[in-house]
């Protein structure tokens, strides 16, 4: 296994605007297509449901209205906290701040999710089986851990090191927009996507700078770091309706198990 925990944790970067939870829900607004698959996969298998890297409730909120025993499990406390207001006063989803590393819910859960390549924000071996390793030790009798990864290809192909524009939402705080340019490398070695950006707001003209680093995996990848943690996988999907997962696939969804 390779890497150092703490300074190569993804997790350290919390505190910049990517993990500011009002932009991250203006920004993400449309991103709607892989709704349905987790909502489908929850009533499947019933509750109770935790989800990590939960982020704003993005899928724990319309889990929850399925009427499912759901938790929402985020290291970023401004993620929690917008969660929070859109949820209301009382859950569920019962929401709360926490590293999926090292997390201890003592309780079990029918299905634990992983979605949005979130598994990605784990930038060693050593980060992965801790985390894969916390998952199983939550898994009740014939619990699924659920998880979807980007391709590799599909998101390195986009890293030509280029300073441009990338995307822009409206500004959650003021009049006006946000508009993003940032630069994008790929480090090959370590499998470490960067990304260096710009956030620009119109309302004032001032920016900030953020820097996201993700750690890419493919499925096979996956599979031993999973086997280290007592995990297999037992299906595999390529998208979100539910095709095989093929070498053009653009999406890795794996279910796993214990054993």
């Amino acid at each position: 296994m390779t890497g150092g925990r703490a300074e190569d944790s993804a997790l350290r970067h919390v505190d910049n605007l990517y993990y500011e939870g009002p932009h991250y829900d203006r920004r993400y607004a449309t991103y709607t297509h892989d709704i349905d698959f987790w909502c489908a996969l929850a009533r499947a298998h019933g509750g109770p449901v935790l989800e990590l890297a939960a982020g704003t409730g993005r899928l724990s909120l319309p889990i929850a209205r399925l009427g499912l025993d759901i938790v929402g499990l985020d290291v970023a406390p401004s993620m929690i906290e917008q969660a929070l207001r859109k949820r209301g006063p009382s859950g569920p989803p019962a929401f709360q701040v926490g590293d999926m590393r090292t997390f201890d819910l003592e309780r079990h859960f029918a299905l634990v999710i992983l979605a949005c390549s979130s598994v990605c924000h784990l930038l060693s071996d050593e980060d992965a089986v801790s985390c894969f390793t916390a998952v199983a030790a939550h898994l009740g009798p014939n619990g699924v851990f659920a998880l979807d990864v980007a391709t590799p290809g599909h998101e390195t192909a986009r890293a030509d090191g280029v300073h441009k524009d990338r995307f822009s939402y409206p500004d959650p705080t003021a009049e006006g927009d946000v508009t993003v340019r940032g630069r994008r490398t790929y480090d090959a070695a370590t499998r470490c996507l960067t990304d260096d950006m710009t956030y620009t707001f119109s309302a004032d003209g001032r920016t900030e700078y953020v820097h996201r680093t993700s750690r890419m995996y493919t499925a096979g990848q996956l599979s031993p770091l999973l086997a280290l943690a007592g995990l297999r996988t037992v299906r595999t999907y390529g998208d979100f309706d539910g095709h095989r997962l093929t070498d053009d696939s653009a999406t890795q969804i794996l279910l796993c198990a214990r054993g």
